[in-house]
């Protein structure tokens, strides 16, 4: 017959059990987000009333969701490695931005490289990293904080562009799942509408595009991530000139932001890679 003491113990594991599950389920509703401010936020930018730079709207986001970065990614409509043909809106810092730029990290990102033909979202721990180079690449990206842990979402929309939306994290490696496993659902329907906005007005140039002296100059400060303060002291001109002059290099190359427009300025030749060094 049972004594005490197993009874005991019986008692014991199961207020266990009771204890684990209560954590579990708190921490479960701690990580449970609400997209609903990002949904009027990116609906606003869909419908043309909110005319804040899509990045800066997609870091008001991630500090509402609790994520560290989020990155959007649109490739070429034949999937061509072409960089010039990249679309990307990231809130990652300018120096990150730059840095990628100038080490042309687009060729070793295992993020892209995978996610070029991924249907599925998946987590950057499953990617493989073991290639000399893709190492490098990781330490880099840690020592700027892009986050120790990440998930990339594929989104497909109806004119059949593949692009990809990540978010990144420096959390605990339990608390990442915790996160990932109770907003998943969200974060896919956060993507959708993330590709949605970004997508408007966001076509490449025709046509070759010319920028005049003080748009190059400015465009290419910009690229050696200096801010538009730093950039029209340089070049002893007002800030409202220089970001009249960044903001019209931008609308000649049709793209969404400061840095997207670096990138198809530097991948087209409108400004000589030369000139960055």
């Amino acid at each position: 017959m049972p004594n005490a003491s197993d009874f005991s113990a019986v008692a014991t594991a199961n207020l266990e059990d009771r204890v684990i599950a209560g954590v579990t389920a708190e921490r479960a509703a701690r990580t449970r987000i609400s997209i609903d401010s990002a949904a009027i936020q990116l609906t606003d930018t869909i419908i043309g009333d909110n005319e804040r730079d899509l990045a800066d709207t997609l870091r008001s986001i991630a500090s509402d969701i609790g994520v560290s970065h989020i990155a959007y990614l649109r490739f070429a409509p034949d999937n061509s490695e072409d960089t010039s043909l990249l679309t990307w809106v990231v809130t990652y810092s300018r120096s990150w931005q730059c840095r990628y730029l100038a080490k042309q990290y687009v060729q070793v990102d295992p993020v892209v490289c995978y996610g070029r033909h991924a249907l599925l979202p998946f987590d950057w721990s499953k990617l493989p990293a073991h290639d000399l180079a893709v190492k490098a690449f990781i330490a880099d990206a840690a020592k700027h904080r892009v986050g120790r842990h990440g998930i990339s979402i594929p989104v497909r929309n109806r004119v059949r562009a593949i692009s990809l939306v990540s978010f990144s994290s420096n959390c605990l490696k339990d608390e990442w799942a915790s996160y990932k496993s109770t907003n998943m659902t969200k974060l896919q329907q956060l993507s959708v509408l993330i590709d949605s906005a970004a997508n408007i007005d966001a076509k490449l140039p025709a046509e070759p595009v010319k920028l005049s002296r003080r748009e190059e100059q400015c465009l290419i400060w910009a690229a050696r991530g200096k801010t538009v303060h730093e950039a029209a002291e340089i070049l002893n001109i007002s800030f409202g000139s220089a970001k009249a002059h960044l903001d019209t290099a931008r609308h000649k190359l049709h793209c969404i932001n400061l840095t997207h427009a670096v990138a198809v300025a530097i991948a087209t030749g409108v400004i000589p890679a030369k000139a960055l060094k």
